[in-house]
């Protein structure tokens, strides 16, 4: 044991993964922290506070890798300080996980430093395989201790057996999963102050109120390593811990229960929360539940409690994948009026949807994303890649039947093809996946999703904060959101063994070049978001005013024009029609967007609407076959229309609303939406300034380049910017 003088130092681990090329994943911020290192924080800090070993000094210090460096030398010299034992615990380790967190391990014990490692990796093996698995038969030769299961009131046992010099090479607590550890008591997570000053949303704390799920889907790992028989945390504990935490800046939760929805106490789990929020504590939260029917009040209370969003298992819109997972609680003609319920209750739905389910194909797979954006209509979605992962049904009997599965467990991070699939290659899969993320979070859907919450500011800008996560950790970053952040930090010496280390001028060469692309990406995401709110944000009375004057005035010229019409024959004809056809007719995109607030403006207009009717019928005379068709039936369109005997109903329209609007300058950034025949806010017609001015600097056309042009929209742009800028950070004092 110790000796009084001595200090027990208990390092805490979360560790994070390799990329394809090799390097550490970590960011500048993290946004998702790990409930499992704050478990077992919190465990240890209740063990040191309740003085299990006397009066020694123990001091526990935590690291979660994916945003904040492990300083290995550090721990090292840590544990040659004299008069200090040592001892380092890899926590919460996943099977992508578990390659760095092998060869981290290894570093401290080539200075004899012991560890321990735990997690759903070695939990899921030992319990639906066996310790003979060769990973953990590695871990044994490595001098690693495991642990499987869970270790509320074995932890200090475990630590016991270490400062008497007895640790085992396995501890096993998960084998009779009826028979599991009773949390109702046991410690709290705890969330270190030190680590969250890592994570971009410092009130962002996570926790487990249960355990289990009583569902038996077979690509699940938790219900053969938490069980299917509910275990759950006291009602009152949970609500100490929130008031606890709250004095430190932790008001939003993330409850980490696999399914909140079967907890036998959630009714007065919810009654806590709402006695909290009654004595004015702003205390919300998010958790997961599952689409089986519940209660009639479930929703009702949830949203009474706090709950922002839910995250919904959906997996799939095909009943014959539901039917092949086991996932029969899932019926896809109730989804959307599931999700109606919690939005009628101002709660966001976020829901987890598996790519690569055994009737899956890339055709299928995009008539689905349609169906679930366009039908199903959820706020959010998570995309995943059918992984077979240790503990779970599925993974014992693929290996059972001696099927393939990629022997590298770096890759089990479900955005990889680990396995062979029925119906489509591993590149195509992927492509499927990658085109699920596009197709959510493109700009059509991010409006579509955000006006609904036009009216409600809170889930608005909460929504609005989650897609700039999503998509930018998706799409920008190339990493699944829930273990991404923001800005992707590369150390050069921390790489996966195989892999070389870059010299110093090479490793800045590469990243100069990766941020100045990531840098320019940023640029046009930050547009396109701003495109997004334009489009969405909520308006004042005076501008809706403002808005339906002209909407009105210009929707009656634009009908009788057929514009909208010939628009969309343009836009599906597009990238069919040669080059020089584009170009004489690029002034259709901007005569169909363009407002018009005076008769000078309409005379204008319908003088330039002619010649661009004139250039249609001369270039058909000379085109392909193909370009003709679309040519010939824009031309029809225009020849049927007759419009003179109305132009001097519309300039006495005009007329009126002249002395109604305000300056054009305060209107500069609306814009006609043809197709869908209404007035919208949009930088459109900035993007096209630039585009253009891009082109003809690439083209060498530089007497084409308008510098005044460029001088306007540069400011336009960058007061657009931020004003965007100004209204998101206000968001943060709506307490998201």
């Amino acid at each position: 044991m110790l000796q009084p003088s001595e200090k027990f130092h208990i390092v805490l681990i979360k560790p994070s993964k390799y990329d394809d090329d090799g390097y550490l994943i970590r960011f500048w911020k993290g946004v998702l922290p790990s409930n499992t290192l704050n478990v077992l924080h919190g465990l240890t800090e209740d063990i040191k506070e309740r003085r299990v070993f006397g009066k020694f000094d123990i001091e526990v210090t935590t690291f979660d890798e994916t945003a904040e460096k492990v300083p290995v030398g550090k721990i090292i010299r840590w544990s040659k300080s004299p008069g200090t034992k040592l001892l380092v615990c890899m926590v919460g380790v996943q099977t992508n996980q578990f390659p760095r967190a092998v060869d981290m391990s290894r570093l401290f014990r080539a200075e004899n430093i012991t560890v321990i490692m735990g997690g759903f990796h070695t939990s899921g093996t030992i319990n639906m395989l066996s310790d003979q698995e060769p990973d953990i038969q590695e871990l044994f030769r490595e001098g690693i201790c495991v642990v499987s299961g869970e270790v509320e009131g074995k932890w200090e046992g475990i630590l016991a057996d270490y400062l008497h010099g007895q640790l085992k090479p396995l501890y096993s607590f998960a084998q009779d999963l009826q028979n599991l550890v009773d949390i109702g008591e046991a410690p709290l997570p705890r969330t270190s102050a030190k680590t969250m000053r890592h994570f971009a949303y410092p009130s962002f704390a996570t926790a487990d109120t249960s355990r289990g799920c009583p569902f038996s889907c077979s690509f699940c790992t938790i219900i053969n390593v938490q069980g299917r028989k509910m275990r759950e945390r006291s009602p009152a504990s949970i609500a100490a811990m929130m008031r606890r935490n709250l004095q430190n800046g932790l008001s939003f939760y993330f409850f980490t229960d696999d399914n909140f929805a079967r907890k036998k106490l959630w009714r007065e789990t919810f009654e806590e929360i709402i006695k909290l929020r009654g004595e004015g504590l702003d205390i919300t939260f998010m958790m997961q539940v599952d689409l089986a029917r519940k209660p009639k009040d479930f929703v009702t209370l949830a949203a009474k409690a706090g709950c922002t969003q839910v995250f919904i298992g959906m997996e799939s819109v095909n009943p014959q994948n539901l039917a092949a997972e086991g996932k029969k609680q899932n019926k896809v003609d109730e989804y959307r009026a599931i999700i109606k319920e919690w939005h009628d209750a101002g709660v966001l739905v976020h829901a987890g949807y598996i790519i690569g389910l055994p009737w899956d194909s890339k055709e299928q797979v995009a008539e689905d994303m349609r169906f679930l954006k366009d039908e199903v209509e959820p706020d959010q979605a998570s995309f995943f890649m059918l992984t077979p992962l240790p503990g779970s049904h599925d993974h014992r009997e693929m290996k059972r039947r001696g099927d393939w599965m990629d022997p590298d467990f770096n890759k089990r991070d479900s955005f990889h093809a680990t396995i062979k699939h029925p119906l489509m290659t591993a590149g195509e899969w992927t492509e499927a996946y990658e085109d699920a993320w596009k197709t959510f979070y493109s700009k059509e859907n991010m409006i579509k999703s955000l006006s609904k919450w036009t009216s409600n500011p809170k889930n608005y800008w909460n929504l609005m904060a989650i897609f700039f996560w999503y998509k930018n950790a998706a799409l920008i970053e190339k990493q699944h959101p829930m273990v991404a952040g923001f800005f992707r930090l590369k150390d050069r010496k921390v790489r996966r063994p195989g892999h070389a280390v870059d010299s110093l001028p090479v490793h800045l060469w590469k990243r100069a070049n990766e941020n100045a692309a990531l840098l320019i990406t940023w640029a046009k995401f930050v547009k396109e978001m701003e495109e997004v709110w334009l489009q969405t944000r909520k308006k004042s009375e005076t501008e809706e005013r403002w808005l339906e004057q002209i909407q009105k005035t210009q929707s009656d010229i634009w009908r009788a024009l057929r514009i909208g019409e010939i628009q969309n024959i343009y836009d599906n004809a597009k990238d069919t029609l040669p080059e020089r056809v584009r170009v004489l007719l690029a002034p259709l995109d901007d005569l169909s967007s363009r407002i018009l607030y005076s008769r000078r403006d309409l005379n204008r207009f319908l003088k330039q609407w002619e010649q661009l009717r004139q250039s249609i019928q001369d270039l058909r005379l000379g085109e392909s076959e193909t370009a003709r068709k679309w040519l010939d039936e824009m031309q029809q369109i225009q020849t049927s229309i007759r419009f003179s005997d109305r132009i001097a109903d519309w300039q006495d329209s005009y007329q009126r609303l002249r002395n109604s609007l305000p300056s054009k300058a305060q209107l500069s950034l609306i814009q006609y939406d043809a197709i869908n025949d209404r007035v919208v806010y949009s930088r459109q017609q900035l993007q096209r300034i630039w585009s253009e001015s891009v082109n003809n600097f690439k083209a060498h056309k530089l007497w084409a380049l308008r510098p005044l042009q460029l001088t306007r929209a540069a400011i336009d742009d960058l007061f657009l910017t931020r004003s965007f800028a100004a209204t998101f950070k206000e968001f943060s004092k709506l307490g998201a």
